[in-house]
This record gives structure tokens, sequence and C-alpha cells, in this order.
């Protein structure tokens, strides 16, 4: 199938020249070592601005090797080939579908034998790496300014239909309005002292994510991971489910919420002592096997580097990097939670900023989204902000700076929003 969609797909671009500019397949696409050669020609004609036809592509490949071959095979091919110019589109798609076959063979051939006689099991990185690359084959990567404003008309339009929501659903409208949800490729950073609730935040974005998710937790076990999704998704208290200490309509809510979150496509890694490279590679075999479409890190502080007697410094940059080197290969947001140092404590305004993260000039230069969390309550029980949770940007590339506020129910676990705010009560006057 594959060598009569090359010769078909070759005719065409003979026949039918224009067909050449659109045609996004590499030479070593073609399994057929003389439509290699032909095809490399002819990208180098296109390339170069010339027109060709069967004629000048002999003149082309005659360039340092005897060009009587391929006169033979093009002779050949323009004889018993239809050239099909509406059927190009389609030909093309079953010379990338062979060559993917083909390079999953062989990737699956060398993994094996890496398994068998080398005993080497870190090979499965290299293959989960390479079988992922693969999708990114003909991915194009040059464009003219009018594809350019056209695929940005289209995300307006997106965005429009899904009333601004253009990423990852954040389950918080105003968040969503600050940020237009979690965006592919991007780093987000969250921080806060203990006790502020960050991983509570990070599960509950995890619960409202409209999209299959991973979630990395070195911290917290599945067990707590799963009891914690069953306080947010039941409305249950948290305290009550730990102690099982649950009243008879507390049993039915339990069974609804479990019911509810079973299906959910939220893959777990709880780890304790996973480093990034471990990290990367669960990661990767998420988007493969499952096709995540965001990962929730807890935390960036606590992600051990891939070298041993590194300082904290060094651990954490080579950390933050991978995060944002991983978000770009995968094409996802990736969430990270990060720890803030004590040094807030201290201070009359305990709200974190940027430069109180943790080993911190890596995450600022990296990170496409810094949010800080702070709730008044856990410094001042008289405070008028009882309840209450403040996500402060302190950098936004998609957006404005300032705050987000929406409510803690601390014995639900759950983040909910507060009743519609102005923009300046929102956004803090920023503009």
């Amino acid at each position: 199938m594959s060598l009569q969609a090359e010769q078909e797909v070759i005719a065409a671009m003979v026949a039918h020249p224009h067909l050449a500019k659109e045609c996004d397949l590499t030479p070593d696409e073609f399994q057929h070592d003389a439509y290699q050669e032909v095809h490399k020609a002819i990208q180098h004609m296109v390339a170069s601005g010339q027109d060709f036809d069967a004629l000048t592509l002999c003149s082309e490949l005659d360039r340092g090797k005897p060009s009587e071959p391929y006169r033979k095979i093009l002779h050949d091919l323009l004889q018993h080939s239809v050239g099909s110019k509406p059927m190009f589109r389609e030909y093309c798609t079953i010379i990338r579908k062979d060559f993917r076959l083909k390079q999953a063979a062989e990737i699956a051939q060398n993994l094996l034998y890496s398994i068998q006689e080398d005993r080497d099991i870190s090979a499965t990185d290299a293959a989960i790496s390479q079988l992922m690359q693969m999708g990114t084959v003909g991915r194009k990567y040059e464009w003219t300014m009018r594809e350019s404003l056209h695929n940005a008309v289209k995300l307006v339009e997106t965005a429009f239909e899904a009333e601004g929501l253009v990423g990852v659903d954040t389950g918080l409208g105003p968040l969503n309005d600050t940020t237009g949800g979690w965006h592919d490729t991007d780093l987000n950073i969250i921080g806060a002292r203990p006790s502020m609730g960050k991983t509570a935040l990070m599960l509950n974005f995890a619960h409202a994510a409209d999209c299959p998710a991973g979630v990395i937790s070195s911290e917290q076990g599945n067990e707590q991971i799963g009891l914690r999704m069953l306080s947010i998704q039941g409305t249950i208290d948290a305290q009550k489910l730990r102690t099982a200490k649950l009243e008879d309509g507390e049993w039915a809510k339990l069974s609804a919420a479990h019911h509810a979150l079973m299906d959910r496509e939220i893959f777990i890694n709880d780890e304790p002592s996973i480093n990034i490279v471990g990290l990367s590679r669960q990661a990767r075999e998420w988007k493969y096997r499952h096709d995540i479409g965001v990962l929730f890190v807890d935390y960036v502080q606590r992600i051990k580097g891939s070298t041993k007697g590194q300082n904290k410094l060094e651990q954490v940059t080579e950390v933050v990097t991978a995060l944002k080197s991983l978000a770009k290969e995968l094409k996802i947001p990736v969430v990270a939670l990060a720890q803030v140092g004590r040094g807030v404590d201290s201070r009359p305004d305990k709200r974190p900023n940027m430069g109180d993260l943790s080993d911190a000039s890596e995450i600022e230069k990296e990170a496409d989204s810094i949010i800080m969390l702070y709730r008044d309550q856990v410094y001042n029980e008289d405070t008028h902000d009882k309840g209450i949770a403040e996500l402060n940007f302190e950098k936004n590339r998609h957006g404005p700076t300032g705050t987000v506020r929406c409510a803690f129910l601390g014995q639900f676990m759950q983040f909910k929003e507060l009743a519609p705010q102005s923009y300046q009560e929102r956004f803090g006057g920023a503009a």
C-alpha cells in the first residue's frame, strides 16, 4: 500500500507542481530509496523557486549521480500512475501512517533487544520519548502572516464560543477570566506557606479539568488524594471521612461521590522520592497512553534532581527548567506547587510575593504565571476575610496581575467562586 501511495504522490507532484508546496512529507518518510531521492530533488527545486516537470527533475537528479535509473523510474511511474489531485492528501496520509508503523516496530525491536541482551531497563525512557516524538513528524513550524492571522481569529472564535476559556478549565470563573484557563506549553507556579491549602487547591483544579489529568504527589499518598477528592466531589466533611464518623445521609453522599469519580481520567503517582527523570518518564507515559491534557505537581522543591550531590538551588533550577521543557514537549500546561520561605511570617503583611519562593530565581524566569495563595484567617482569627482565599498574581503572561478572591470551604477541601465582583474588586484596580 505504501509503495503505491508513494508512486501516486510523486506522480501527482510532477503532474501538478503546485502540490509540492502543500506536501509536508519528508524524504525519510518514503520507504522506496528512489522515491526518497526524487522527493529530495523536488523539495530542492521548490525551495529554490524553480518550476519543474519530469525533464527538469531528471536534470536535478543528475547532479552528482547518473540520472538514467531515475529517468526510467519516472517514465514507468508516470506511465502507470494516475497522479490523482483529489486523492493527494489521502495518499500522503497513507505514507505517513506506514512510516510511523515502521518506526514503532523498530523502536519496539530495539527496546526488546536492550532489555534481553543489555538488561537495560532505562531503555524504556528512550523508547517512550521516541514513540512520542513520532507525533511531531510533519508538524508545521513556519507560517505566513496571512496564516498566523487566520489562526489568531480562529483562537478568538474558539474563546468566544467557550465564553473566554481557551485552555484547561480551572473551575473558578474569575480565574478563567484572568488566565483563559491553563494554556498548553505553560508552566504555572502556585506558591504558598504550609497550611494555606495549596494541595487542596491543586486537587480542585484537577477535579475541574475538562480533560485527562496527571497528578504527581510526592507528599500525599494516593489514599489521601482519594479521600480529598471524595470530600471535594461529595461536599463531605474531610475529618469525618478520615475517622469514618459519617451520618446516614453522608454515607449516601459518599457512595454518590465514589460513583461520580470512578471513571474520571485522573492518574496519580505518589512516589515520595521521585526525581525529575522519573517525573518526566511518568508524564510522557501518561501522555502516550492516556493523552493527558494537564499535569499537576506537588511540589517543586520536593522533586529531586537527576544527580546526587546537588545543592538546593541547583536541584530546583533543574526541576523547574525540566518542567517548562516538559510542558513544551508534551504540549500541555503544567501546574506546579511551590513552597514559600518562612520569612513572610515575620512581616506585617504576610502575603507572599515572587521573591519569597524558595530558590526563586529560576522559578521567576521559567514560569509563565506565578500565583500566590493567601488566606488571612491562617494568621488572624478575627479577620473580616474568614473563609476567603486570595490568588495573587505576581506574574501572568496572558493577562493582568492582581488578585482573584474565592471562598475556601476547609471542611470540604473546596475552593468556590464568590458572588460577582466589579473589575476593581477582582483585580485590585490593575489595568
